[in-house]
């Protein structure tokens, strides 16, 4: 016999796994309801030029691309970015702003790590055709409320910067190469100090310069304060930038996450994708890798089509998050659960006890009954196996005397109830 096991990095979840995994993805999106985003659903397999559009052939080395049986180049979906980008350019009827979001599979092939696998699951939120900071500051508000309601906001920070920030205030410090200086911003946290520096001096920047690149991107801070900081320190011609951001740090105060928020002037992500407002959120212990990030991208949406389309969004990620909680010891989430179980002592009594079931489950309650033909104790050790709250006995002799008996799981505790009021029962104790 040949034993089988799933690929690496493509992972098997039982429902003991996965009703935490649920319950952490209900959570996602019923804060993406809370803010009023949309649901939408696309493929997962899509041409393969969608991505040579957006990253050329570079990203492809690292996805799940091939020929399908009509000889069309086709990919397993990486990001939803493109797709969305896509679909915004085929419905011009679309009102702004236009705020989406999803959680759905993913597939990247690269090395597999701890909160890094080969197919994932992804959130992305996004909200095209605003180009305001309330746009920005919702969006972070939206992730942030996210870990807040998972009970860790404590152990993350979101790092913000904004790219037209850092370049004007690198200007307004004498600083003309700030392409070049940005590209090697993007791997400081690499380096040591005197490397930063010397890779700066390598890509033309005089001594000065390099100093002053090391000297701004070392701002960080609290983002209320760090703002104020930036205020004293910038000159006339970065005000705007500045004004932005401290337009952004206030926005986030009223939305009551500025306390997850640090302005760090290294930030700057993806150099040919985001345009603006950049963000990624760490762990404060940085045992793991970035959580996940996201920022303004007002140049991708025309790639696709004829009209330009401000848009600003994060893609969440599920699998460093789970590992998060894990550090935290809040995983798993929620354990396998029955609402009732419906035990028959009786084969004569099976009928009677399918007809409950059948109540209990016109109520919203998850409901099972015996399959295999257990005894009692049978019965009652697999309710117990499958975390049932309450098992509803159903008994010849019970019922011929106009009752049934529930029992309480956890307390062991046992009631006779009339046989025609166990719903009301159950409502009473706002069971139901």
């Amino acid at each position: 016999m040949t034993e089988i096991n799933s690929l690496k990095g493509f992972y098997d979840r039982y429902p003991e796994d996965y009703v935490s995994f649920r319950k952490l993805v209900d959570t996602v999106e019923e804060t993406a309801k809370e803010f009023g985003f949309r649901e939408i659903n696309t493929p997962n397999v899509e041409k393969t030029d969608l991505y040579r559009v957006k990253s050329g052939d570079e990203l492809l080395d690292q996805t799940y691309s091939f020929k399908d049986k009509g000889d069309r180049e086709i990919t397993l979906i990486p990001e939803q970015t493109p797709t969305r980008a896509r679909l915004v350019q085929q419905r011009k009827d679309l009102k702004t702003p236009i705020k989406w979001y999803d959680t759905s599979k993913r597939w990247r092939y690269e090395d597999v790590q701890k909160g890094r696998d080969r197919e994932f699951f992804q959130g992305d939120f996004d909200i095209f055709g605003v180009e305001s900071v309330e746009a920005d500051a919702e969006v972070i508000a939206a992730a942030a409320t996210i870990y807040k309601k998972l009970g860790v906001e404590k152990r993350v920070n979101f790092l913000v910067n904004d790219r037209k920030l850092l370049e004007s205030v690198l200007n307004s410090q004498g600083v003309e190469k700030t392409e070049t200086a940005m590209k090697i911003i993007d791997d400081k946290e690499k380096m040591t100090g005197e490397e930063f520096l010397e890779e700066l001096e390598s890509e033309g920047l005089d001594t000065r310069e390099a100093e002053k690149v090391d000297e701004v991107t070392s701002i960080s801070g609290p983002i209320k304060e760090t703002v104020e900081e930036l205020k004293e320190k910038t000159p006339e011609a970065a005000e705007e930038s500045v004004k932005r951001m401290e337009d952004l740090a206030n926005a986030l105060e009223a939305y009551g996450v500025e306390d997850l928020c640090r302005l760090d002037l290294s930030i700057v992500r993806g150099l040919a994708y985001y345009t603006g407002l950049v963000f990624e959120a760490f762990d404060t212990e940085g045992e793991l890798r970035a959580l996940f990030g996201g920022g303004r991208y007002d140049n991708l949406v025309g790639l696709f089509g004829d009209r330009e389309v401000p848009a600003v969004g994060f893609a969440f990620g599920y699998s460093p998050t789970i590992e998060l909680l894990k550090k935290e010891d809040k995983w798993p989430l929620k354990d396998v659960e029955t609402d009732v179980y419906v035990l028959t002592v009786s084969e004569d009594v099976r009928d009677t006890g399918l007809e409950y079931a059948k109540k209990l489950r016109d109520h919203g309650l998850s409901v099972e009954t015996d399959l295999t033909g257990r005894g009692f104790g049978g019965q009652l050790g697999y309710a117990d196996s499958i975390n049932a709250e309450r098992v509803l006995i159903i008994g010849k002799r019970d019922l011929e005397n106009n009752e049934v008996t529930m029992k309480h799981m956890e307390s062991g505790e046992e009631e006779k109830l009339d046989k025609n009021e166990v719903i009301n029962h159950l409502e009473s104790e706002n069971f139901v």
